[in-house]
């Protein structure tokens, strides 16, 4: 597969994202967040969301002749997509967040080039996602290697 080939899907099922799904994304990650510290939960819950809903209104936005064609890695594709249906575990909201990941993650990876987090992300411990020239880096992504992470995927190098 190439790139303009996966863009085309992707804004293809950014196209039926629908309002609904964005709410029942927000119940998703409310719940899916209740045990992180109460003074870094409220800004990292609004930062991730913006985000992602940033990313798929450009995807929506963004014209097919604007994307460089070159060949996507599709058993990274396959991988990435497997665990992304790999995170349901039957919660409210659920469904949707992953419908939304399956459309704004492979963008984030395999288009944009961009981090799954957005630069200036905090994390636990006051260290953040920062660019330094034309890389990113991330504190926590030679820590979060498991099943239920995507790190391996992100563009972002450890700190």
């Amino acid at each position: 597969m190439r790139s303009r080939e996966l863009f085309k899907r992707l804004k293809r099922m950014a196209k039926d994202f629908s309002i609904q799904d964005l709410m029942n994304v927000r119940v998703f990650l409310e719940e899916d967040m209740k045990y992180l510290p109460e003074g870094y939960k409220e800004q990292y819950l609004r930062n991730q969301i913006m985000y992602f809903i940033n990313t798929l209104k450009e995807i929506k936005e963004k014209k097919e002749s604007n994307i460089k064609d070159y060949p996507i890695n599709e058993g990274k594709l396959r991988t990435l997509l497997g665990r992304i249906e790999g995170f349901k575990r039957g919660v409210k909201g659920e469904d949707s967040f992953i419908k939304l990941s399956k459309i704004v993650v492979p963008y984030l990876v395999f288009i944009d080039k961009k981090p799954l987090h957005p630069v200036g992300t905090k994390f636990p411990g006051g260290l953040y996602i920062v660019k330094r020239e034309d890389k990113y880096y991330c504190p926590i992504k030679n820590r979060q290697n498991n099943e239920y992470s995507l790190c391996e995927f992100c563009v972002c190098e450890g700190l």
